[in-house]
């Protein structure tokens, strides 16, 4: 039974709210199709099993509130905290069956989104590169883009495809020196990468609360603004 499958990939609220949504769905989604995001939080929030965490430079990680931030903007949000003992590999097999099963369930692939911070970022683009889905849509922060492509195409065989953005704070010293992404490279064929560099100053602390910065971007990217990522109406 398809309800059943959702309660246990997604749970009891989540699942309720998607049924919801199904009948009045949020701001430029087509009628009847919710845009669903799953949103892959940074390596201390699994590292401390704690929606909450706090890190002694950056501050409190605050998980919930860019789950809600997220959901105001019209979206179905999955922000699950993953098992402390769970790899990259292993999140990213479960991301790609939480995709699999919304599209099985009759979600169009440009209504759905992924978006990861930090350790998610990387948990993302394995999902991408192992779903080969074109028009799902992909965000990572925190993460350099180019080296982690690379990686993939070396380590997996096979990079990301379709529409993947990446955010990139100036400041951030953990990401440390990055090839600033170009999309006139023809390497990767198959790849619509975008790379934003913002400036808030607070290093790798800027993915830990939901930011303007990188709120609005993700939320043209996911076409949740009535816009693709050229910005045309869709």
């Amino acid at each position: 039974m398809f309800v059943p499958r959702l309660l246990r990939l997604f749970g009891p609220g989540l699942l309720a709210m998607t049924l919801l949504l199904g009948r009045a769905a949020p701001s430029g989604a087509v009628e009847g199709q919710p845009r669903h995001l799953i949103y892959l939080h940074g390596y201390i929030v699994q590292a401390q099993q704690d929606a909450r965490p706090k890190h002694p430079r950056f501050g409190y990680y605050e998980l919930r509130q860019i789950e809600d931030a997220l959901r105001e903007r019209g979206f179905v949000a999955h922000a699950e905290i993953r098992p402390r003992s769970a790899s990259v590999a292993d999140s990213a097999d479960r991301v790609v069956q939480q995709v699999r099963h919304l599209l099985d369930s009759g979600v169009p692939a440009h209504h759905v989104s992924v978006v990861g911070a930090s350790m998610g970022g990387t948990i993302a683009l394995l999902a991408s590169a192992r779903l080969q889905e074109p028009e799902v849509r992909f965000c990572v922060l925190g993460t350099c883009l180019d080296e982690s492509v690379r990686r993939l195409r070396a380590n997996a065989g096979r990079g990301p495809i379709g529409h993947v953005l990446s955010i990139r704070e100036a400041s951030d010293e953990v990401v440390g020196e990055c090839p600033t992404w170009s999309a006139a490279d023809e390497s990767y064929p198959g790849l619509i990468a975008r790379e934003i560099m913002v400036e808030t100053g607070l290093s790798h602390g800027f993915l830990y609360r939901p930011l303007p910065e990188w709120v609005e971007p993700v939320v043209d990217w996911a076409g949740a603004s009535g816009q693709d990522d050229s910005g045309h109406a869709r």
